[in-house]
Parts: C-alpha cells; structure tokens; sequence
C-alpha cells in the first residue's frame, strides 16, 4: 500500500509538516520511502511489520504519529440514515472461521463514475478507479483498514451462508481467472452458489456491474489463519487478504460499514436498509499488569513513571493505576500487544531509544564439549575431506519423480509444500546428489569426488522414520577399484577392519556389491550406477561409482583411536599364489578361507586379475601375495612350505580353486 501525507493529515487534528511526519515514522522503525511527489503531496511507502495490521490504514499511521503531536485523531463522518427495511437472512456455519459477519442492502444507487477527489485519492495509493460503489469500498479499506466487498443484489439467490468449500467445487473470480475450491477454502456463498472467497476476492457471478443498481455490502470478522491456508491454496494474495491475515476486530468492522454506507450514499445516493449482523461483535479483553520497575530493567535505563503514564494515554491504553504497578488493556485494533514486553517496547520506541546506550552485553560463555555422536560424524566428514572427497549440502525436500525412484520406501508428503518441485521428504540422497553432479558438469566441473552427509526419510502406516546416511560418488575421477579403494580407507579410519562385499541388487545399481561389517549385512552399497538412472538425469556420458552408506546401523561402533604396534623382530616370508576359479568368486571368500586357518599370516595382498583368451570358459584368474610371520621367532622353510599346502588344499576343496603356479620369496 501507499500512503500520501495529505491523506493521513486529514486524519490529524492539528498540523504537521511533511519532514516532521516522515522523521516521526523513521524512528518509529517504518522506514518511509518516498516514491513520488506531486501537487504538494508526498507518496511514500512504509515496511509495515507482519503483526501490525492497524498500519495498512491511512487512521493507522495517524495513529502511530499521534503521541509524538499530541493531537487528537479526526474521525471521518460515517453518519447515515436507514430508510428502508430491506434485509437478507445470514447463516454462519463455524463462527471459530467466521466469528462476526455483516451486511447491508442499498437499493437504486446510482452506480457511475467516482467524484474526482475520491479518483485521485485512490490513484495516490495505487488503486485503480472503477465505479463509485466499488471506489468507496476500496477507500474505506485503505482509510480504516477494514476490507468490504459490494455485491450486485439482483445476482444473489436466498440467503448468504459463510461456509466451507466442498470438494469438486469450482469459481471464477473477479480476475477472469477458475479456481479448484475444496474444504480448505472459506467462502461466501448463497442457495445456489460461491459468490466469493471470503476474506479474499469476489466471484464474477456476483460482481457489480454498470447496470447494477441495488447492492450488499459485506463487513466482516474472518479467522485470520484461515484466511491465510485459503490464500495459499489458491495461490492468490490480495489487498483484502494481506489485512484479514493480520487481524481484524469488529469494532473497526462495524466502523468501516458505516463509513462506507455513508459515501456510497453520498456519491450514489439510494436507500439504505437495515445493517443485518451475524455472529457477536466480541472483542478480547487483553488486561496486562506492567510493573514500573520492570521497564528500567528491560531497557537498561532510568525511565520516569510520568513518562510511562504519560504515554500510555497517548496510546490510547486504558490504564489502571496500582502500588508501584499499571493494569493495561490496549485498544482493540492493537492486537499485537500480548505481555508487558510490548508495552516496555511502546515505551522506547516514544522516546527511549535514544537514551538506550550502544553497548554489547557482558556474558561468561564457557564452551561445552559437543556430544558423543555429533563430534564422530564431524571426524567423519574431516576423514571424508582427507580421501579428496568435496561436501554437497543439498535441500531435505524433494519432488514425485526422485522418491518414485526408492520403491521399497513409502514417500512422505508435506501438507503445504513451498514448491511443486519441493512437495516430499526425500528417501534417498542419491537422487539430489545426482542433480547436483548434473548441475556442476553442466557448469564444465567434470572430476568430481563428493560425499553428503543427511537424513532420509520414510513414512511406514501413520509414522514417519528418519535415517543418517552417507553418500560418496566419484565421477569421472578413475575406476571403481580407485573408488573402492577409497571406501575401504575410510573404514578403516573409522576402526572396522572386517569389511566384506556380496552381491546384491539395487534400484539404482547395474552391479551392486551391499557392505558387512563384522559379519552384520546391510551396512552399505557401493556400485556402477545403472545407465537407466544415468540416462535419467542426464549423466549417461559420464562414469558414476556410488557408495550409499547407512550411518545410524554403525556410527555406534565407529572407533577413532589408535594404537601403536611394536616392529615386528623376526623376519617375514612371502608366497605368491595364482589360482583359477569359476568367475563368480568373491574375494572376502579367499581370504576369509586363508585367515580361518589360524596360521601366522600377517597380511594378504591381491594384486591381479586376469580373464582371456587362453583361460577356459567361465574362468578367471586370481594372483595374491600371503605374508607369515611368527610373533615369537623366525620361520624355517619347512614350515612355510607346509602353510602353502595347506593354503593350496583348503582352496581347493572348499572354493573349487585350481592352483596354477607358486613364487617363493624369503
């Protein structure tokens, strides 16, 4: 909204210069900026806070300048002279949506073109002019801060019942535009039909028109948190609604409909009928005991009780005064008023503020040791950073295609999503990562190495459950083996050394390998990523590996200490070994086999692999080093050779391996 000095003038009794007014809002906190000047007027536009719904009025912003002139506020001529006894039955349905409705029927009014003063007043504060039933409404909101709607009588069949909208209903509002009602929406409807959205916009089938000639005027009460969702739902914020959000009550509901009464009668004539009223018009009683001494301590300075009393009356606060004490009930328009806080904060913005000194507050703050399970994922993300991995930090929420992809987890919706784009908790990391991936390759970052760290989510029946995950992905960056590699150090800087790999399928995989750790299956995935879901987000050119671990099934175990060996004092001896077996080997197997021995091996190292043309069909190759070593003293030929036998026959009879060939290293 705009406001013109000359307009919130006629509301002051008293004169006030234009840079006196503007220096009284500033201090005030509203920050007026002036966006025009014209034939003497100042247009400005003030930043209103959310709670203070009295200042989207040009009566409010008088009556935030009052106590500084300490004039008195110049109420405008609302009197008017019922002449006919035209009435029309209201229905509430819920009064906790609706708490006070009210309406009038005007008949042959003159439905033309506005006066010019009320043209230009309009124009002032960025409202376009229509007829002059409609203008009048519209000035009377900006004067009083009430909406009001006019209807053309002769288009409303039976009575006006305020209600809620029912599935599959729809409307067109005033804006040429349908809109899809349901139970969230509150609307204003008659026997037949919606004729508006309550508290928010009117509908064309009710709307006046230049052949209109007998009207109903709404004043009302509506819940302001209803108001809103409606607003959402629909997508659709107006004047009407941003005040209706704020806060209404119905003694400046009833002002504003005899205001407006009075200058549609006065610019269209017509005869006035009886005002028809629904509801009750209750106002609440806020009654807060403010202590004088309280108001030195929450400001840090010495304020005079005068000064209290003082403005207080200015304020308009009726006031009670007690032993060393004041009981206040603010004035019903100033909803935002709740505890004595408020008040105190009245207080200083009259005068005190700059009495308040410009000093930082003392405090002895001692720092505290995080928790257990917050300090070891902070270690994991620095062991991530040291494996060369980059953090994403990406958005919790996302859309129906990416929780599509996790089809053994139950989707959960948000009840009123910020986007289309953003309307569920995300099940998986791997699909955000993977849009983030797309985003940097598109911005030519090709070698990528990163990890995300974050939550997950599912809904099982009614419930909603939560999980930490880790994801790391490399891209473009070596192969999976590099990757794999890495994965393996990490776990081993988190202290678990019995890591082990088995196949397993996987939405997004086209060859999965899911993580043990200590022999407890379902820690992890780590695989190729399937080029389906490459395709999918636009990365088929690119070579993906993912590790999806989840950290919530092993953070408890994660070990960060270290300790130190002594040098091993006798010497090792080294056997090489190359085996064939059948292709569907896995490598934990061999060297699980080898370690169940329980012979002095102190290590073993894979390091070929070998699939071709001269190897039989269905076969591979593996070639790995076994290192022994004695704790306790050196060992004798004899005693390795017997070890490497061993080794030959327990591969051979429990894994079907074939031994090719043995190197001797000591």
């Amino acid at each position: 909204m705009k406001y013109s000095y000359k307009l919130v003038s006629d509301y002051i009794a008293g004169n006030i210069g234009k840079r006196e007014m503007l220096d009284y809002l500033d201090s005030l906190g509203l920050n007026p900026l002036v966006t025009s000047e014209e034939d003497g007027d100042l247009i400005f536009e003030l930043e209103t806070p959310a709670n203070r719904g009295y200042l989207l009025s040009l009566s409010g912003v008088a009556r935030e300048i009052l106590p500084f002139t300490g004039s008195a506020l110049k109420l405008p001529d609302d009197s008017l002279a019922e002449n006919i006894e035209a009435e029309i039955p209201v229905k509430i349905e819920n009064r906790k949506d609706c708490p006070y409705y009210s309406c009038r029927i005007m008949k042959d009014v003159s439905n033309g073109v506005s006066p010019e003063w009320m043209e230009k007043s309009l124009g002032k504060m960025g409202y376009r002019s229509s007829f002059n039933t409609v203008d009048a409404s519209n000035f009377v909101m900006a004067e009083t801060g009430q909406p009001l709607h006019i209807f053309d009588l002769d288009r409303i069949e039976g009575r006006v019942e305020i209600r809620r909208g029912r599935k599959g209903e729809s409307v067109v509002t005033i804006d040429g535009k349908k809109r899809e009602i349901d139970g969230d929406v509150l609307v204003i409807a008659d026997e037949v039909k919606i004729i508006a959205v309550a508290g928010i916009m009117g509908c064309e089938v009710s709307e006046v028109r230049a052949d209109t000639k007998n009207i109903l005027i709404e004043s009302a009460v509506f819940n302001p948190a209803v108001v809103r969702r409606g607003s959402k739902k629909l997508g659709l914020t107006t004047e009407a609604s941003l005040r209706f959000e704020r806060g209404i009550d119905s003694a400046t509901s009833v002002k504003g409909m005899s205001r407006v009464t009075h200058l549609i009668n006065k610019t269209g004539k017509g005869n006035v009928g009886k005002l028809t009223e629904a509801g009750k018009r209750e106002e609440k009683v806020t009654e807060i005991t403010l202590e004088v001494c309280r108001v030195g301590k929450v400001l840090g300075i010495k304020v005079e009780e005068s000064f209290i009393a003082d403005i207080l009356e200015r304020l308009n606060f009726l006031t009670e005064k007690g032993k060393n004490t004041y009981k206040i009930v603010p004035p019903p328009y100033r909803n935002d008023i709740k505890e004595d806080v408020d008040i105190i904060e009245e207080i200083a913005r009259y005068g005190k503020y700059s009495e308040i000194p410009s000093l930082m507050p003392v405090a002895s703050i001692s720092p505290t040791s995080p928790a257990e399970e917050i300090a070891k994922v902070e270690k994991i993300k620095d062991i991530a950073v040291k494996l060369g991995f980059s953090e994403f930090i990406n958005m919790g929420l996302t859309n129906k295609r990416n929780t599509g992809l996790s089809r053994n987890k139950e989707a959960v919706p948000l009840e009123n999503p910020i986007s289309a784009n953003l309307e569920f908790l995300r099940s998986s990391l791997i699909p955000e990562v993977l849009e983030s991936i797309q985003f940097n390759i598109c911005r030519d970052f090709r070698e990528l190495n990163v990890f995300e760290l974050g939550k997950v989510y599912s809904g099982i029946s009614t419930e909603v459950q939560e999980e930490e995950n880790l994801l790391f992905a490399s891209v473009n960056s070596g192969d999976f083996f590099s990757f794999k590699g890495r994965i393996e150090k990490f776990f081993s800087e988190c202290g678990f050394k019995n890591l082990s790999f088995s196949k397993k399928p996987h939405v997004f995989a086209s060859d999965n390998n899911e993580l043990a750790l200590s022999g407890k299956a379902g820690m992890g995935n780590i695989f190729v990523l399937s080029p389906d879901i490459q395709a999918l987000y636009g990365l088929d050119r690119e070579d993906i590996y993912v590790c999806e671990l989840y950290l919530d099934r092993f953070i408890d175990e994660v070990n960060f200490k270290r300790s130190f060996v002594e040098l091993a004092r006798f010497p090792s001896c080294r056997r090489d070994f190359s085996f064939i077996f059948p292709q569907s080997i896995v490598w934990e197997k061999i060297k699980n086999t080898i370690f169940s021995l329980g012979l002095p091996v102190e290590k073993i190292d894979f390091f070929d692999l070998y699939r071709g043309k001269n190897m039989e069909k269905g076969k591979i190759s593996v070639s790995f080093a076994v290192l022994f070593r004695h704790p306790e003293k050196t060992l004798e030929n004899a005693e390795v050779k017997d070890f490497s036998e061993k080794i030959v026959k327990a591969i051979t009879n429990k894994l079907k391996g074939r031994l090719r060939g043995e190197n001797t290293k000591c």
